[in-house]
């Protein structure tokens, strides 16, 4: 292990501008800068700190919930070009991702995550299309899908929320 670590030297930066730097300070546009990157270094030490078991949470709940989308399509929508096109597009979104069993970075993750989110957004569009269309069957794999956005921005809150709030102005 590297030591000091990342989070170590983040935190002792944050500390070394709020000791040394701000008291030399005297301008608004200056303090506000200096706050900002205060603002900054914590929510980089926080993404470092829960960024990649966030990911790993969040891919793993995404590719169930878009499984159940995917079989929901399957049963309900055989014939309709759109929802066959969205069929293929989840199967390939779900196919394993290629790694070679080590540890996989965060960029990695986040990657995959972000495809993955894509997919979210394609199913809730058809899914749209689908419910006025007067198709109720789909309101409960909407529904679900709605939670889903709103569970990953409250996961993406717990790490701005601590980083941002009670510490002063931001830019």
């Amino acid at each position: 292990m590297l030591i000091p670590s990342s989070v170590d030297i983040l935190r002792c930066i944050e500390r070394t501008l709020d000791s040394v730097v701000a008291p030399a300070l005297t301008g608004t546009s200056e303090r506000s800068a200096l706050a900002t990157i205060g603002h900054m270094l914590r929510h980089v030490t926080l993404r470092i700190q829960f960024e990649g078991p966030m990911l790993v949470d969040d891919i793993a709940r995404v590719r169930s919930l878009l499984a159940r989308v995917r079989n929901f399509l399957r049963s309900v929508t055989p014939e309709v070009a759109d929802g066959l096109a969205l069929q293929a597009n989840l199967t390939l979104l779900l196919a394993p991702p290629a790694t070679d069993g080590g540890y996989r970075g965060v960029e990695s993750l986040a990657a995959e995550a972000a495809s993955l989110r894509q997919g979210v957004c394609d199913s809730l569009s058809f899914l749209q299309t689908q419910l006025s269309e007067g198709n109720p069957s789909a309101k409960a794999i909407y529904d679900e899908l709605l939670c889903y956005v709103a569970w990953e921005v409250e996961q993406e809150a717990r790490i701005i929320d601590p980083a941002f709030e009670g510490f002063g102005p931001r830019r």
